[in-house]
């Protein structure tokens, strides 16, 4: 068992996944998710000579006019880095996001090697854990799809949790370029301001550990509390007031009075059962399962014994620098997105919103299936994380790629646009001119349209409508509309008709393709 431990630890196998996963790319385009969809159409309109990160939208007060929407729902990064790479190698921007997500894959993965080897892991634990995160599904998705922010953030915030750990003790050089790494992840995804408080956090927790081992207030450790925190204040009055402020944000949608969601509470569980991919392979075999009721009544046991096998694990470390990042991380996230669950934000609960937690308690579960105890259970347990996240991550990889050669139609900017066919593409191709406006229901498919009006909505018509995207009702009549209506949104029933939301139009239908059904207004 040792050999092969050190067969997965291997750089070299690491280097063959990561090529073989791009190479796989080229070969099967990667798939534009809706958020970046949406991002990439205020890319085309810069490209087109339009103003720095908005996008023209035709203006529900009258049709006939364009209003500016500043994109603040997503940071530029998302949009910005692709397309510079495509201006300036001269490719498209889908062949440019194949790139973008090797380099991000391999800076983030570098950039956790030295997070574990600055928290005291050996090189064989730090090797394990590489193998681990870059088989995961939350790893081999970025090259299946162009995830945008998320691919972005992974290639930069291990590099800010490195600097902290690196200089924290050094005040100028601390606050200097924790602020500039701040300001380059956020530019890449503005969620990262949970993980600057996380920052916070440990610092704050390294504060009170001293306090309670010395009685004395005045201490190095009360310097790097004052220096993280005038660095956040800094970070914040730019970001927020620079950025932030000037449209609409996932924090906006955060309005309704507290309610308890019960399901939030799973993501107390994430940092061990992200691993064993328990929140994304049970509910599929469940649907699969008539004991629907003795079903659910499994899952939410094996969370709490995951939830009970991480406090275990966390307490019984005797690595204490790691189990300090990982709890202060674990309660601002963990705090975070309960409140933000509970208010009713716009956000799915999903493993990938606290994934940096998991990353953090990664070494830590691997360094205790490591000791030399029990070893044939702990050896059990590794093969089990082998096979629930390994072997789940690759085969999902392998499915999911040939789903997309059947499902996804590869338009001119060499994205595999979701369940888009060809007849789709050259439908849009063919009414792309400047006097007519094409209404996606699917953010992706924007993309491929270039000289028309767009608006660009979701089958999720609240989350659109949030963005500023879309509106209820637009007055007054312009050129014809073309609205492509994907199949699952005309099966929600609070989705406005296109006769309410264009009430000077009449519609009719002119094709349908195999998820489409394509209306032409006039």
């Amino acid at each position: 068992m040792v050999l092969f431990n050190k067969i997965l630890a291997s750089r070299w196998l690491l280097g063959v996944l990561l090529i073989a996963f791009t190479i796989s790319s080229f070969g099967v385009a990667l798939v534009l998710g809706e958020d970046p969809g949406f991002g990439l159409s205020v890319w085309n309109d810069m490209a087109n000579g339009g103003p720095l990160n908005q996008l023209a939208i035709p203006s529900p007060t009258d049709i006939v006019q364009n209003k500016e929407l500043f994109l603040t729902w997503w940071s530029p990064g998302q949009y910005a880095v692709p397309g510079v790479v495509s201006h300036l190698l001269g490719i498209s921007t889908g062949t440019a996001s194949i790139w973008v997500t090797l380099l991000f894959s391999v800076v983030g993965l570098g950039g956790w090697y030295f997070v574990y080897r600055e928290l005291g892991f050996d090189e064989l634990v730090i090797g394990l854990c590489l193998f681990l995160m870059a088989t995961s599904r939350l790893f081999t998705i970025n090259f299946l799809n162009y995830t945008g922010g998320e691919l972005l953030l992974f290639g930069s915030q291990s590099w800010t949790i490195w600097y902290y750990l690196k200089y924290r003790s050094a005040p100028l050089k601390l606050f200097a370029g924790l602020l500039l790494l701040s300001l380059v992840s956020f530019f890449l995804k503005s969620a990262y301001t949970i993980g600057f408080a996380a920052l916070g956090g440990c610092a704050g927790l390294a504060f009170l550990s001293d306090l309670a081992k010395t009685r004395k207030l005045l201490s190095p450790s009360l310097v790097t509390v004052l220096v993280i925190g005038l660095c956040i204040a800094c970070y914040l009055g730019i970001t927020q007031f620079g950025f932030v402020a000037l449209g609409t944000s996932p924090i906006t949608s955060t309005s309704q009075p507290f309610k308890m969601v019960w399901a939030s509470f799973e993501t107390l569980t994430y940092p061990l059962t992200h691993w064993f991919s328990i929140a994304e392979i049970y509910p599929q075999l469940l649907q699969r399962t008539s004991f629907s009721i003795w079903g659910h009544g499994l899952y939410y046991v094996l969370l709490l014994v995951g939830f009970v096998a991480m406090i275990r694990i966390a307490l019984e470390t005797r690595y204490v620098a790691a189990r300090a990042v990982f709890v202060g991380f674990y309660v601002v996230y963990c705090g975070v997105f309960l409140l933000l669950y509970n208010k009713g934000a716009d956000i799915s609960i999903e493993y990938r919103h606290t994934k940096v937690v998991a990353y953090l308690f990664l070494p830590l579960l691997v360094a205790a299936l490591q000791q030399p105890i029990a070893t044939a259970y702990r050896t059990g347990i590794l093969w089990l994380l082998l096979i629930l996240n390994t072997g789940y991550g690759l085969s999902t990889f392998v499915l999911k790629k040939i789903e997309i050669t059947h499902e996804s139609a590869t338009g001119t900017s060499g994205f595999a646009l979701r369940h888009a066919s060809d007849e789709d593409l050259a439908f849009i191709h063919s009414v792309d001119k400047p006097a007519n406006i094409l209404y996606f229901t699917s953010g992706s498919m924007n993309v491929d349209a270039i000289h028309a009006r767009k608006l660009v909505g979701s089958i999720d018509y609240k989350f659109a409508r949030g963005c500023g995207f879309i509106f209820d009702k637009y007055e007054g009549k312009a050129g014809n509309i073309y609205a492509f209506v994907h199949e699952a949104y005309e099966q929600l029933p609070t989705n406005p008709s296109l006769k309410a939301q264009f009430p000077g139009y009449t519609f009719r239908l002119v094709k349908q393709t195999k998820r489409f059904k394509i209306y032409e207004g006039l």
